[in-house]
């Protein structure tokens, strides 16, 4: 019983991960028109790097943090951990030189185009891990 409760309480910190991730910059997309298409998929495109170690440091946080706030038993501990991981994972994408709507931008792009997703992965594979 114990570990449904924890687990429904990791549930909230998968929805602030989502919003980071899908609701933020869905915010500006109205704005955009479907000739600024090329340009996002161009700007993916040469950003594959700096996205690349953003991507890892990201996906480290959220792991670390994911496995900490499922061992948490009291909700407002989970809040300032889900706080500190929203903070760590928004600073790991500005120290790679993006914005956290580019970060966004290029993550769908990867998502919906499988030769992108392609070179993602090849760039992926060759970018260093930080420790």
């Amino acid at each position: 019983m114990k570990s449904i409760q924890r687990c429904s309480k990791f549930f909230p910190v998968l929805f602030l991960i989502a919003i980071v991730f899908t609701v933020v910059p869905l915010v500006g997309l109205n704005a955009q028109t479907v000739e600024s298409k090329p340009s996002q998929a161009e700007m993916a495109k040469s950003n594959l790097e700096p996205f690349a170690g953003a991507y890892k440091e990201v996906s480290k946080i959220h792991t670390t943090y994911e496995e900490r706030i499922v061992q948490s038993g009291d909700q407002a501990q989970v809040d300032v951990l889900q706080q500190e991981a929203n903070k760590k994972m928004n600073q790991a994408v500005t120290d790679h030189g993006l914005t956290l709507t580019d970060y966004n931008m290029i993550f769908r792009a990867i998502k919906s185009d499988p030769v992108l997703r392609e070179e993602f992965m090849t760039v992926l594979n060759q970018t260093p891990s930080k420790n």
